[in-house]
């Protein structure tokens, strides 16, 4: 129903508190079309390929033939016997009477018509007037440039005049041998076509409705050119001048006529006849005959029969046979995908809820599936099967995401090429076996370049099971050495094009991996120099915290580089305003002549102003979140005391003094925010023992839990434990009591003497 807004009429409107990127509708929209797109893809039975070659044996039951059926030739051997046919046909021409009789006249005209031209441009010439070169004379002559040259009328000109003293001939005399070889010619068939170019060596001329066929070969015809060069030589005989011999042959040919012209409908119709006459069938299979029995090899005549059962069978589907087929289509595809939809939602929840992941995934499939339905029409005898790039989109998710999920979708992948392929589970198995290599390869990578170390892995996936295929076929060797050699192609193309679509991908849809967060580790990064240089305390806390958040986050499985890299940057706000905070005072305290309510302030402020910096580096919202959730909805209790105590009053609210949250929401924010707290009061015990630093870590995570601040991170109280046994070791490890050395005790003992 259409809307009225202030922008005119809005025939479709979504609710006003519709959010793409968790809404079900859209969920449904990308799985449906990710269906409908690759079953599109799907071949239909006239397209899939012949399970059967020649040579192989047949493995399934006797196939007896339920009806009577023709015996087709193949399609190679019927194409050639048409062109055989096609080419065995005789052109047809046209006869035209009487073309040639008036060439002679036609000479006799020019000659008359140039000896005219000629005189007068004679007298002009005595008189100092031009002649030729007259310009009422040139324009006379410019009507004969397309049968003569300028040069060439010169040299007429001067055989007019008789100023040639190297002939034998006069200007009359050469019309005259010219107009002879005419007339000895007169009765030659001119075909209007090229002799050279009739591959037939007859032809058939139609004269007055009748065909008469020559039984000669083409020495009774010739083209324009022939005849030309036969009245050149005969000329050339008389005059002995190259220059007028030349001059005869234009001139001939101007005047010559093709007299059979090329009928094209009629030499079309005559090889449509003789294709129509060849036979397309080279026998019949009578009903309940047997086909081929079990166990039998395949001959040439056999895959004949197959085939030809296989077209009468497809011919014989009705409008509702191929209505079935297409809801088989759709079902397989369906089956594979809500499969995959049911591991989403049961084990990889965090994505299924994420519809902008699930385009991306939807995506890596489709290409894979594209990819798979060009190989089946790339009509080529070279295995191309091998160069669907599913490796690549098996480094691609466990790069983006994790190696289970990959490992999971190259299986539907493999199942939804196999498809394509019209059941080719060969390539679905070799392509397996590739890509699960290709997934423990980029397992755990630490740079980009690593990338590219899986083409071993890859090379050695497919070639051990091309082999192993190869070897239980009984296939040739250089058919078995031909598909290793695609396969490597494919292990060398499969890591380039992951490392170009793993850019891409990062930037579309804002997927930070763990090569992303590497890249964000670096010290060099501006945030990190800059926080380094203006406030050296809250860097130096940041990498201690690192150190212990990445070793809890190892010990319950976590994402241990998430958790070193959010610690890097969860205080990057403090560097606009350093000496506030006390890791970075080195005198007087900026707080102490300072309202305890503006010190909160102050404190409180770094937060809103590190996710402030954080977007305007672009830094990826995984970090982001650190940076407001570390702190939680913790109370910033020395100022809240103090508050309390400076105003001598119980009935202080404490929300002005707490963080504004949100509440840790993974278990990487709550490890750093545990982390925070244990290390900045860890650092303030006196003379640190082991006992002393077990007993600060079980206060801090027991104020954090009864505080509620874990309560939304998922961690649970196992996970706790390990996470304390995993802060005390590093904690330990950092301040422990150094030994005191004899030279050292010795300078003691002096000091105290003296």
């Amino acid at each position: 129903m259409a809307k009225q807004s202030g922008h005119g009429l809005t025939f479709f409107s979504l609710p006003e508190n519709y959010n793409f990127k968790t809404s079900k509708l859209s969920k449904l929209g990308i799985g449906l079309i990710t269906i409908l797109l690759i079953s599109l893809m799907l071949p239909s039975y006239k397209n899939i390929d012949t399970e059967y070659e020649v040579g192989t044996i047949w493995s399934k039951e006797d196939l007896i033939a339920p009806f009577s059926f023709p015996i087709y030739k193949d399609d190679a051997d019927y194409l050639k016997e048409k062109q055989e046919a096609r080419q065995g046909v005789n052109p047809v021409f046209d006869e035209v009477p009487s073309a040639n009789i008036s060439s002679a006249d036609n000479v006799s005209n020019l000659f008359q018509n140039l000896s005219k031209m000629f005189k007068e441009a004679s007298e002009l010439e005595k008189n100092n007037q031009g002649g030729l070169k007259s310009p009422r004379i040139e324009k006379d002559l410019a009507g004969y440039n397309s049968i003569l040259s300028p040069e060439d009328i010169t040299w007429l000109y001067l055989l007019y005049k008789s100023d040639n003293q190297n002939v034998s001939f006069t200007y009359s005399e050469f019309m005259n041998i010219i107009q002879k070889a005419l007339r000895e010619n007169s009765d030659k068939y001119i075909i209007n076509v090229r002799k050279d170019s009739l591959r037939s060596p007859k032809i058939t001329i139609k004269k007055e409705n009748v065909k008469v066929q020559l039984s000669e070969d083409l020495s009774k015809v010739s083209d324009k050119n022939e005849v030309t060069n036969i009245i050149g030589e005969r000329v050339k005989f008389d005059v002995k001048d190259s220059n007028y011999t030349e001059i005869s042959k234009k001139i001939a040919s101007a005047f010559l006529k093709e007299n059979l012209v090329f009928n094209k409908e009629l030499t079309e119709l005559e090889i449509q006849n003789r294709i129509e006459k060849i036979p397309n069938t080279i026998g019949i299979v009578k009903g309940n005959e047997r086909i081929v029995s079990k166990h039998d090899p395949i001959n040439r005549n056999t895959k004949l029969k197959l085939d030809s059962y296989k077209r009468i069978r497809l011919e014989k589907l009705g409008v509702e046979d191929y209505f079935i087929q297409y809801i088989g289509k759709i079902l397989t595809v369906l089956i594979l995908v809500l499969l995959l939809g049911f591991f989403l939602y049961y084990i990889r929840r965090n994505i299924f809820d994420d519809n902008n992941k699930l385009i991306l995934l939807a995506s890596l499939i489709l290409l894979v599936c594209f990819a798979a339905f060009i190989s089946l029409k790339i009509n080529v005898s070279a295995p191309v099967e091998y160069l669907i790039f599913i490796s690549a989109a098996s480094i691609l998710l466990t790069i983006l995401f994790d190696s289970r999920l990959a490992f999971y979708i190259t299986i539907v992948n493999c199942f939804l090429i196999a498809s394509i392929r019209g059941g080719d589970y060969v390539v679905a198995y070799t392509s397996f076996c590739g890509c699960v290599l290709a997934i423990f390869s980029v397992q755990n990578v630490k740079n980009r370049s690593q990338l590219f170390r899986s083409f071993y892995f890859i090379l050695i996936g497919y070639s051990i099971s091309i082999l192993a295929v190869g070897l239980d076929k009984t296939e040739e060797t250089s058919k078995i050495l031909m598909q290793v050699l695609f396969g490597g192609i494919n292990s060398i193309m499969s890591p380039v094009i992951a490392y170009g679509l793993l850019i891409f991908y990062e930037r579309t849809f804002k997927i930070t991996t763990d090569l992303t967060l590497l890249e964000l580790s670096d010290f060099n990064h501006p945030l990190l120099k800059e926080l380094s240089s203006k406030a050296p305390g809250t860097f130096h806390h940041s990498i201690v915290m690192g150190n212990l958040s990445e070793a809890a986050a190892e010990s319950i499985s976590a994402n241990s580089t998430l958790a070193r890299v959010g610690c890097y940057y969860h205080d990057i706000g403090k560097t606009l305003k350093p000496q506030y905070f006390i890791e970075n005072q080195l005198d007087q305290n900026k707080h102490e002549n300072l309202n305890p309510n503006i010190s909160t302030k102050l404190i409180i402020s770094h937060v809103k102003d590190g996710i402030e910096l954080a977007k305007k580096y672009n830094l990826p919202q995984e970090i982001i979140d650190f940076i407001p959730m570390h702190h939680g909805t913790t109370l910033v209790s020395y100022f809240y005391h103090k508050a309390k105590y400076t105003a001598k009053s119980e009935d202080i609210s404490d929300y002005i003094y707490r963080y504004p949250g949100p509440k840790p929401q993974t278990k990487e924010t709550g490890i750093v925010m545990l982390a925070d707290a244990i290390e900045a009061s860890t650092r303030a015990i006196e003379d640190p023992s082991p006992q002393k630093i077990e007993s600060k870590i079980d206060d801090v995570i027991k104020a954090r839990f009864m505080e509620g601040e874990l309560d939304e991170c998922e961690l649970t109280l196992k996970d706790l434990t390990k996470i304390k046994q995993s802060f005390l070791k590093i904690l330990v490890g950092i301040h422990h009591h150094r030994i005191k050395y004899p030279e050292q005790k010795k300078l003691d003992f002096k000091s105290k003497v003296y």
